[in-house]
């Protein structure tokens, strides 16, 4: 389930809620008669009660929903910002990174190879050339781009820093 998923399902859930607490809130709140007169007639609920209400309800609803609407424009925000925000990951030899296609690596430090069943297995979009064969080597501070899902590289150094875009996984 993905992060807009999860947050989609969050606020419906806040819409609910604030939707019941508003009709408790409501109900709770407004007065069907008084000690002097005690009694209420159907028309009364129907044409002042009712209304009062609605008009309670209709008002903690829009509240309810600008509040909830600036929250999920601000997480959207986020979300988007993170997505495409370069990510610094570190690497132990022998440790790959698997990638989803779109997903672009700039290697930093140490030293990296390309993997995967599928060619070409990276973009290396500094100099317009594809890694088609496993195992060849990355270059420091070229920008290279996963095609194919699946593919990644694999650590050769003690240490490897990269500059990562996109989903990914390490194993």
């Amino acid at each position: 389930m993905t992060k807009k998923q999860k947050f989609t399902i969050a606020v419906s859930v806040l819409l609910l809620v604030v939707f019941v607490a508003g009709v408790s809130v409501a109900v709770a709140t407004s007065s069907f008669g008084s000690q002097s007169d005690p009694l209420v007639t159907m028309s009364y609920l129907n044409q002042t009660v009712k209304n009062d209400i609605e008009n309670q309800l209709d008002s903690a609803i829009d509240q309810a929903s600008a509040e909830l609407s600036a929250l999920l424009d601000a997480k959207l925000a986020d979300i988007q910002d993170g997505d495409n925000a370069f990510k610094l990951v570190t690497l132990s030899s022998g440790q790959t990174l698997t990638c989803s296609a779109g997903t672009e690596l700039m290697l930093r430090i140490g030293s990296a190879v390309s993997t995967g069943d599928d060619s070409p297995r990276l973009i290396d979009t500094t100099d317009g050339t594809s890694v088609s064969s496993s195992g060849t080597s990355l270059t420091t501070n070229h920008l290279y781009m996963v095609t194919i899902a699946g593919n990644g590289i694999k650590a050769t150094a003690g240490t490897t820093k990269l500059l990562v875009r996109g989903t990914y996984t390490i194993g």
